[in-house]
């Protein structure tokens, strides 16, 4: 049965699939920034930033929502086809919605008229990334189909931008070798989704009964890329493209790491659902308390490392000129906690019980909050003043998810394993900062301070005897033994 596979295999291979998604831009994009300069990477970031939001409107945000219903009646193949073939009708409708939206800003905004081609090419993610049904994977928890998949068109577009791409006139095709990566996968998925699904099969369309939550997580999509864009957006009204610059430096480090450990807990969402559609309390409870020790257990010290290197990091990734934006790292540092706690209560209990409607909330008073925080916050610290802003919206989503979510807390584990896991990070803080603090050489400062940070904050929760850090001693026990 689908339900049999390993969580822990899952969560893995989400991070490797994560950690994918950070080692190929960080491969490509220095060869296309050389090859491009900035004025060709400028034309298609500024295209595929248009197309991203009709790619938002044809997708309505039906991916969290079909791959929860999907899960829960997954052994259940005709109640599966018959939600496919309606998501599917909703995704088509979508779509059209979407591509004639687009032409008509072509023909009524004479703006992009340099952009034609360009934004028609990278258009084609409008159509694929629906059609594309990576939710019914994550259902199934495909993960390992997933990752292999996404890393062979990653691999093919590597090759191909090596091959092809040559002077600053190729952005086209860098563009185009862009797209294929997605539009290759997402074909894929459509041919082996067979496995799975008849979609020709004939059953009885009920559209109507999706409509309203469908659009709920579309209005949380839309809120949520209002929230991430909008401090950057008042950064560039009521300051300059520098402290754009600075602030964009500080923060997309965290957001890496932000994304490695929310794509684990995002591969638990379709068991859960599954064990909730299927009354099992006590097996979808015990998977709740893991995941939130597991949680902190990994987003506190990691944005305690984000802390403490903030200066080597910004150097190392942005150059000595964007040193100014340290003190912003610092404190964005701690967006990590507020992140992977949103995304631990959308995942878990929020997504899993129906309550997408709290999500719309929270999203709506965390953009609030962040316009009066920036406009606040900016004209008496600047760059600072945003940073701070966005660390204080980011503990203001949890904290509105929390009220719903609190019922289901029913272990006094959770409270314990975040207090082990702040201790543990506070010591790691300390014996890093007197042992690294006179490294002068910027490599061996942060691979010597993960490396010393690492094993203080392991040996710290062992010995506290941490569930996570014993269930990953046991795990990396029993493989050795097994050799």
């Amino acid at each position: 049965m689908i339900v049999k596979k390993s969580l822990k295999k899952n969560a893995i291979i989400s991070l490797i699939k994560a950690f994918m998604n950070i080692v190929f831009p960080i491969i490509s994009f220095p060869y296309a920034s050389r090859v491009l300069l900035p004025d060709g990477i400028g034309k298609v970031n500024f295209a595929n930033s248009i197309i991203d939001y009709f790619v938002m409107i044809a997708i309505l945000g039906i991916n969290l929502y079909a791959a929860r219903e999907a899960a829960r009646i997954r052994d259940d193949k005709a109640k599966l086809n018959k939600l496919c073939k309606e998501i599917l009708l909703i995704n088509l409708f979508s779509t059209i919605s979407a591509y004639t939206l687009f032409i008509l800003t072509l023909l009524f905004m004479p703006k992009l008229n340099d952009y034609r081609i360009l934004l028609i090419i990278c258009s084609t993610k409008i159509l694929f990334t629906s059609v594309g049904m990576e939710w019914l994977y994550n259902s199934h928890e495909e993960y390992g189909y997933i990752t292999i998949r996404q890393t062979i068109f990653q691999v093919i577009s590597l090759a191909l931008m090596f091959t092809f791409v040559k002077s600053r006139n190729d952005y086209l095709i860098y563009a185009g070798i862009g797209v294929l990566s997605n539009v290759g996968s997402n074909i894929f998925n459509l041919l082996y989704s067979r496995k799975f699904i008849n979609i020709f099969e004939k059953t009885q369309i009920e559209l109507k009964k999706h409509i309203k939550p469908v659009m709920t997580y579309f209005g949380i999509a839309a809120a949520s890329k209002l929230n991430a864009a909008l401090d950057a957006v008042m950064l560039g009204l009521m300051l300059t493209d520098s402290a754009v610059g600075y602030y964009s430096a500080a923060i997309k480090i965290s957001r890496m790491v932000k994304e490695m450990i929310s794509s684990a807990i995002c591969s638990f969402m379709p068991r859960t659902s599954y064990l909730l559609e299927h009354n099992q309390m006590d097996e979808y409870k015990k998977i709740v308390t893991t995941v939130c020790n597991a949680t902190y257990f990994f987003c506190i010290p990691a944005a305690t490392g984000l802390m403490i290197l903030s200066e080597p990091l910004i150097i190392l990734f942005s150059g000595e000129s964007y040193l100014p934006a340290v003190p912003s790292m610092k404190v964005i540092s701690l967006t990590v906690i507020g992140m992977c706690s949103t995304s631990f209560l959308n995942q878990l209990i929020i997504t899993p019980h129906r309550m997408e409607k709290f999500s719309l909330i929270a999203q709506v008073v965390a953009a609030i909050s962040n316009i009066i925080l920036n406009i606040l916050l900016i004209t008496r610290m600047q760059v600072f003043g945003a940073a701070l802003a966005t660390t204080c919206v980011e503990f203001i989503l949890p904290f509105v998810l929390f009220v719903p979510s609190f019922k289901y807390f029913t272990s006094i584990k959770n409270i314990f394993g975040i207090l082990q896991a702040l201790s543990g990070s506070v010591l790691m803080y300390l014996a890093v900062y007197f042992t690294c603090e006179n490294i002068e050489n910027i490599v061996t400062k942060i691979f010597a301070s993960f490396f010393i940070g690492c094993i203080t904050y392991t040996l710290f929760e062992l010995i506290m005897k941490n569930e996570t850090a014993i269930s990953i001693y046991r795990i990396i026990q029993k493989k050795i033994r097994h050799k």
